[in-house]
């Protein structure tokens, strides 16, 4: 009788161990690079799910710049397949992450053990590494100084399917949202104070599933972390204050225990520690510390480097110069998993499959190092020996990176920031993760961070680039010429200040590469507009030629904007 009685616990055992539902496949693949705007995305379990268990709280999927994705779930004939059609297109070239929460149900009523989480990216057209700087946003109010502009997120505040700014400014410690108006353009800053604390590293999110893009932002020289609320008309409610470790530079977003809400990992440098926010499904976080072996944790990155659907952590140490891996458990738990050490401090990293092999890998931008590395994923939670990407001296502290196909090739670029040289630089990718550079793109100042997005909706990958000494946004655009890298603007000429810094006179030197008639524009850092003239028709080749106003000019920064047809460069005059 005893016997027979364990037999039919062990039996009870194994038919729920094999009524436990879990993912057996989906599309698009982890880590993919190109997947369809406008595709579906489709699953496949292991058993039949209760179909009351789907909904939109337990399945989820989130644009990085387009934000929440509402979608029609279509249940498939058996229950044992689901697809996720979109209601609208997500943006070209962002990173989606697909979110299903542990509650799901077979139709016995067992749930899956874990949540399970992926990412991937969509496709872009055809474009061209070499970009035209094409306008100049400012960001300061008139009679301000310096506001520190280090870092905009991208993501549609106001569900129109553009790409907004929302721009985080260290020393005003602010926020100024610049929404777009179509074709690129934006409208005059909303300023949303926070207090006195240096906001910089920053994402969206939705963190109480109300369908709005909510915003996180942290302190990198202090210990706190910002919740702001979306109202999907442009603008932010809040913020909620939460406490974190001192020093918090680095912040991503992540479902860490599988119950279908964001949470947010934080780095903090300072105290060489990370905090977990844990959200309780209305917004609001529960925080808690966790250490690991490197010194300086201060940039981090969210992806599957295992294929388990667990979202897991990297990490790069400023201090020691290393890239880490945390393995997530599902559970809101992580274990080092591996570390590599690197030629100089990361300051910000990303990851993604940069070879092709479907494995996530890391990218840092090493600040002291002037060099751009990469560690491969081996799909184990083991990663390479780094390898590391310079651009000459023309690469000075980056201290920033983003990710992109700017070429419509399928496989990623990089951009990294060099607040020093100043500029950024467009790291070409062959398809096998090995890197060569591409363009150079001047910032004015100190470059801070590069945005790449398709900023006017044409389906090609813009840049938008910070610069924190000038306090501006630099757009440059993507002409979509197919898989083209150029050594030149693909503006119809050059020019240069001459003499820059100017005491009292100073000139435009010109290259013109055709004929035609110059206008030119001079700016206050604030973006007023101190002087417009037409400067007259010319002929191809150089041409030197007074700039009209400069001696009338107080001492100070100014923008000179000089246009041909529809086209335009921007240089910065220092009297």
């Amino acid at each position: 009788m005893t016997r027979l009685f364990y037999l039919l616990i062990a039996c009870c055992a194994i038919q729920n161990m094999q009524a436990q539902i879990h993912v057996l496949s989906h599309s698009p693949a982890n880590m993919a690079n190109s997947a369809p705007v406008s595709g579906n995305i489709e699953i496949n379990f292991s058993e039949a799910y209760d179909p009351a268990t789907i909904n939109h709280n337990s399945v989820r999927v989130f644009g990085r710049w387009s934000g929440p994705m509402a979608s029609t779930l279509i249940f498939g004939a058996d229950n044992k397949s689901l697809t996720i059609a979109p209601d609208e297109p997500l943006m070209a070239g962002e990173w989606v992450t697909v979110n299903l929460a542990r509650n799901i149900a077979s139709s016995n009523g067992m749930p899956m053990s874990k949540g399970y989480s992926w990412n991937f990216w969509t496709a872009t057209k055809p474009g061209a590494l070499e970009q035209e700087q094409v306008d100049v946003l400012f960001l300061r109010q008139a009679g301000e100084g310096l506001i520190q502009t280090y870092g905009a997120y991208a993501g549609d505040l106001n569900n129109d399917g553009l790409s907004d700014f929302t721009v985080v400014n260290e020393t005003s410690d602010d926020l100024r949202i610049l929404l777009n108006q179509g074709a690129g353009t934006f409208s005059d800053f909303e300023l949303i104070p926070m207090g006195n604390m240096s906001p910089s590293p920053n994402e969206g999110a939705d963190f109480n599933n109300d369908g709005e893009i909510d915003f996180a932002v942290s302190t990198a020289h202090h210990n706190e972390v910002r919740v702001f609320f979306g109202d999907g008309s442009g603008s932010f409610t809040g913020p909620d204050v939460y406490t974190t470790g001192d020093g918090a530079r680095g912040l991503s977003i992540i479902d860490c225990n599988g119950d279908g809400y964001d949470d947010i990992f934080i780095t903090n440098r300072l105290d060489d520690n990370i905090t977990l926010l844990v959200n309780d499904g209305q917004g609001q976080f529960t925080t808690s510390t966790m250490n690991t072996t490197g010194v300086g944790e201060s940039a981090c990155y969210v992806a599957d480097a295992n294929g388990d659907g667990i979202l897991d952590v990297f990490i790069g140490m400023y201090y020691s110069k290393q890239l880490a891996l945390l393995l997530g458990d599902g559970e809101g738990g992580f274990a080092l998993s591996d570390m590599v050490t690197v030629t100089g401090s990361p300051w910000m990293i990303a990851a993604a499959d940069f070879n092709g092999d479907g494995r996530a890998d890391v990218a840092s931008a090493n600040s002291d190092g002037n060099r751009m590395a990469i560690a491969f994923g081996d799909g184990q939670g083991g990663l390479t020996e780094a390898i590391h990407f310079n651009a000459g001296l023309n690469t000075l502290f980056p201290l920033a990176i983003d990710l992109g196909d700017i070429d419509g090739d399928g496989d990623l670029e990089i951009v990294t920031s060099n607040y020093s040289s100043p500029s950024f630089v467009v790291f070409e990718n062959d398809g096998n993760g090995s890197f060569t550079v591409a363009s150079i793109l001047d910032a004015s100042n100190k470059a801070s961070c590069a945005i790449l997005h398709d900023r006017d909706g044409d389906g090609d990958m813009d840049i938008s680039g910070t610069d924190e000494g000038d306090d501006v946004i630099i757009l440059f655009e993507n002409p979509g010429m197919p898989n083209a890298t150029s050594s030149h603007s693909n503006a119809p000429f050059r020019f240069e200040i001459r003499p820059n810094p100017s005491v009292e006179e100073a000139s435009l030197w010109l290259h013109l590469d055709t004929p035609g008639k110059l206008a030119v524009r001079i700016y206050q850092p604030n973006g007023q507009l101190l002087h417009t003239g037409y400067l007259g028709h010319y002929s191809e080749g150089e041409q030197l030629i007074e700039l009209p106003f400069v001696s009338q000019l107080p001492t100070g920064v100014y923008f000179v904007q000089v246009q041909m047809g529809e086209k335009s460069l921007w240089k910065k005059l220092l009297r």
